[in-house]
């Protein structure tokens, strides 16, 4: 049987660079083909090429992609127009960017069926989110983007996809900032398109858990080549090329937990309120609470980690802008080394700035981009009076750049000319320029490829080791909470159900919720 797509010697190009280079696969109906590889790899500048979707400046300079009997490099764009979403649609990685903010779903999903069938009914529309899992879609087709969950944006832009039944799907990173469960089911949703509709699924990935569950072949590529295809079955049980092997022993092991001592606390935290007012009417007054957190009670000691996970909305990152007085709180109390600080107003608090940082989850929307990276790790030791003379600071910031796996020749650039792990790593220097005691990690690794994130990670367990710091850990990954963290707290709706020792909730979890999370986590074969 002849593949559905062939993509035969592809080469794309920019000025006089080569980016992708002799790229050859096929994929049959049906078969769900993970493209993989990290960030800069060529993955989706082969996937917009596919759809002839390249950017300014990008050219295609050889090769061929074959689309059952049609070359699409030889279709007009007229002709190409009718392929795109009609034969060939493509899910994005973030689907708020992809949305239209100011209309309906419903409308945007009836866009598509105009454009390639003349009519969008109701019906169909209806029909379509109830297919892909939107609950009560009959009124959801009224609701605009920002009403809806990550998951649930998601799920529209498949239906999108969808909508005119295409042959093949092309699915960026659709999972890559969802949390675990709704990742889990997001993959079962395109297991299930795919087997009801005979549909074939180009998955770009850098996930391997996501990989091992759902491609049926696998091909790894790595400097605009692909070094090796391979049945998902061979590929976990004896990757050829020493990259593959490298991509798969990048996943924190599963029983590779950190031994845990009882140590003096620095931060406790007991029963924590943050409520946000709801008000309505003309006089917008108040007539009931958002109780994002609603009596959390925990302690993080001295060089120690607490990972604090659970889906998001659950009120992690609540918890801890309030610790960072970025919140007020509604009640309870928070102390820092002894010293009641839940209540401080901001004035009185900044005596504690030096004491608490926090890395935030995406580095580069955290950096001033007119700034250079000198200037901004300089940043907090000038606002704290902290550093010295300008010769020690300077001595200083060179040291901690080194430190954190830098060159000091890169003072002086800007965060835009480093990749998604070197910003975080500046974010690591920035916040340990103070020397703090405690640092807040707000999901610092979620959008980094797995060998990056694993040196990041590794990164921080030298920083504790060296400079006895503490981690609340704010993540959605229980993958990585072995590896990283000394005790776990899971958060749900506002409150605490569980907390413990790493081992004993990952292993023999008490609480449904946390069980959970922990089967929805993807995992590779166990004899990979």
């Amino acid at each position: 049987m002849k593949p559905l797509l062939q993509v035969n010697n592809l080469v794309i190009g920019a000025g006089g660079s080569c980016l992708v280079d002799d790229v050859s696969f096929e994929i049959n109906a049906g078969e769900v083909f993970a493209l993989v590889g990290e960030s800069g790899s060529g993955k989706s500048l082969t996937s917009l090429a596919i759809m002839r979707l390249l950017g300014e400046g990008l050219s295609i300079r050889g090769g061929d992609v074959q689309l059952g009997s049609d070359s699409l490099f030889a279709l007009s764009e007229t002709q190409m127009n009718a392929v795109r979403g009609r034969r060939v649609a493509m899910v994005f990685q973030e689907p708020q960017s992809s949305l239209n903010p100011v209309q309906t779903i419903g409308k945007q999903i009836g866009e598509v069926l105009i454009l390639h069938r003349g009519n969008a009914p109701d019906t169909a529309i209806i029909e379509l989110l109830n297919e892909v899992g939107i609950p009560n879609p009959e009124e959801r087709l009224n609701w605009y983007p920002h009403q809806l969950s990550g998951g649930q944006k998601q799920r529209v832009m498949i239906a999108m996809a969808l909508a005119c039944e295409p042959e093949l799907l092309i699915a960026d990173e659709p999972t890559t900032a969802l949390d675990v469960t709704i990742q889990k089911q997001i993959l079962e949703l395109l297991n299930e398109l795919r087997r009801s509709r005979e549909l074939a699924v180009l998955l770009i990935t850098h996930d391997m858990g996501v990989v091992a569950e759902m491609a049926d072949r696998i091909a790894v590529m790595r400097h605009g080549k692909i070094l090796e295809q391979a049945e998902r079955s061979q590929f976990f049980v004896n990757p050829s090329h020493e990259y593959s092997r490298q991509l798969i022993h990048a996943l924190p092991q599963p029983d590779d937990y950190l031994e845990y001592e009882t140590h003096s606390p620095l931060l406790d935290v007991q029963d924590v309120k943050v409520w946000f007012p709801e008000r309505r009417g003309v006089l917008q007054r108040v007539v009931g609470y958002t109780k994002a957190v609603n009596g959390v009670s925990f302690t993080i000691g001295r060089g120690e980690t607490l990972a604090l996970v659970g889906e998001s909305g659950s009120g992690k990152s609540t918890v801890g802008r309030a610790i960072l007085r970025l919140e007020d709180t509604a009640g309870g109390t928070i102390r820092f080394d002894g010293d009641e600080i839940g209540q401080l107003n901001q004035r009185r608090f900044a005596s504690y700035r030096k004491r608490i940082q926090v890395i935030f989850q995406d580095p580069f929307s955290s950096m001033n981009p007119r700034m250079t990276v000198r200037d901004i790790i300089e940043e907090g030791m000038l606002s704290l009076g902290l550093g010295g003379t300008d010769e020690s600071r300077e001595t200083r910031i060179r040291e901690l750049l080194e430190r954190v796996g830098l060159e000091a020749g890169h003072l002086n650039r800007y965060p835009h000319e480093f990749s998604g792990g070197q910003r975080q790593r500046i974010a690591i220097a920035r916040a340990i320029a103070v020397e703090p005691e405690l640092i807040i990690c707000d999901e610092p690794t979620s959008a980094l490829d797995v060998s990056i994130r694993g040196q990041v990670l590794q990164l921080l367990q030298e920083l504790q080791e060296e400079m006895g710091l503490s981690y609340l850990f704010i993540t959605h990954d229980l993958s990585i909470i072995p590896h990283l963290a000394h005790r776990v707290a899971v958060m749900r709706n506002g409150q605490l159900v569980e907390q413990g020792e790493t081992r004993q909730v990952m292993t023999a979890p008490v609480h449904e919720y946390t069980q959970h999370l922990l089967q929805a986590v993807p995992r590779i074969p166990e004899h990979a």
